[in-house]
């Protein structure tokens, strides 16, 4: 290696390296600095010793040596099983084949509100729910033509448990035959019972009701209306708005003469007689009212007639907000907002038929 220095630095830089100066005044006469870096020494090479392994029998008459690489060698003899894994697999008796999912069951913890079929006469659609063992309570035009139809049907096994304090509303079930949508509309007994059931739901009926109706309506696909089951019995629109449990008060009195007063008003389509005393009756709203339906879609105007309910000498009905929002699940803000007067002239009508 080969470097340029002045006269000067050449002499300190080689008294530092420990030559003479003299021996230093020679060197730089060729105005090169000549470096000769010391050699490395040489690791010494270390020859691993392999200790033996001496085993000594208990009796001490053998002694056997081998290498630790006799125990330990250093290639390891990989072994391999030579199990074959089965071609099938047979499900043990124990274990639960996989449910089939059907038409209006719950699925993944979601249930539709609704049961569309193809369209059929209102005639039709009655001797189906006649012929699967429902009684049909009404039948009744939702508008003026009669282009949209609404029956009220029902069985013993559904009034059986309606008849509880504050569950009679969950003691019928709703069908449309809607020749504007061209399909038919069935409520959902499981969707209806829970929400109208609330704790006290009763799975069993609500599947066994739902077989009825699959039994006679063929062709049953689920209405674009899918709500989390759970959420049924706490169910309300939106924060501050009314839930199942708050129902509106509209006369106090005995039932026998509640329900006179109603169907003096020859607005009653319906009464229910439940096993516990008390009744519920659907009501015919105001017509300026029952347009409404008209603005947030006829295929869910199964909501009327209007349920009332005289339970222990009160008429109540579920309020409005809560009512229209269960049996219209998909409704939107922009949809509530142009029915915001509705819920109170419900309340008027109702009001005038049990005065």
């Amino acid at each position: 290696m080969k470097i340029k220095f002045n006269s000067a630095i050449k002499i300190s830089f080689l008294i530092f390296l420990g030559i003479s100066s003299l021996y230093a005044q020679e060197i730089i006469q060729s105005n090169e600095v000549i470096i000769k870096m010391p050699k490395l020494p040489e690791v010494p090479k270390v020859e691993a010793v392999v200790p033996e392994v001496v085993t000594v029998y208990s009796d001490g008459s053998k002694i056997s040596t081998q290498t630790i690489e006799d125990i330990y060698p250093t290639k390891k003899q990989h072994q391999f099983s030579n199990h074959v894994a089965p071609d099938k697999y047979s499900l043990t008796k124990n274990k639960k084949k996989a449910t089939e999912i059907k038409v209006g069951d719950v699925d993944n913890g979601r249930v539709a509100a609704y049961l569309h079929a193809p369209l059929m006469s209102v005639d039709d659609a009655k001797a189906n729910l006649e012929k699967a063992g429902f009684k049909i309570l009404s039948t009744f035009k939702v508008d003026k033509k009669g282009a949209v139809t609404s029956s009220v049907f029902t069985n013993k096994a559904m009034e059986t448990a309606a008849a509880k304090k504050s569950r009679g509303f969950a003691g019928t079930l709703r069908l449309v035959v809607d020749t504007k949508n061209k399909l038919v509309v069935i409520a959902n007994p499981i969707y209806t019972m829970g929400a109208f059931m609330q704790k006290e739901y009763d799975e069993k009926l609500a599947v066994a009701t739902l077989n009825q109706l699959r039994e006679v309506f063929t062709e049953l696909k689920n209405s674009s209306e899918i709500v989390k089951f759970s959420v049924l019995k706490r169910y309300h629109f939106m924060e501050n708005m009314p839930f199942y449990q708050d129902m509106k008060l509209v006369k106090k009195g005995k039932n026998k003469t509640l329900l006179k007063k109603a169907k003096k008003s020859k607005k009653v389509v319906y009464e229910q007689h439940l096993a516990n005393g008390n009744i519920i009756v659907g009501v015919k709203l105001g017509k300026r009212t029952s347009k409404f339906v008209k603005k947030i879609g006829f295929q869910n105007s199964g909501l009327l007639p209007y349920p009332v309910l005289i339970e222990n000498g009160e008429a109540k009905f579920l309020a409005p907000q809560y009512y229209i929002a269960v049996m219209y699940p998909m409704l939107k803000m922009s949809q509530f907002m142009k029915i915001a007067t509705v819920p109170g002239a419900i309340g008027k009508d109702i009001d005038k038929i049990f005065r």
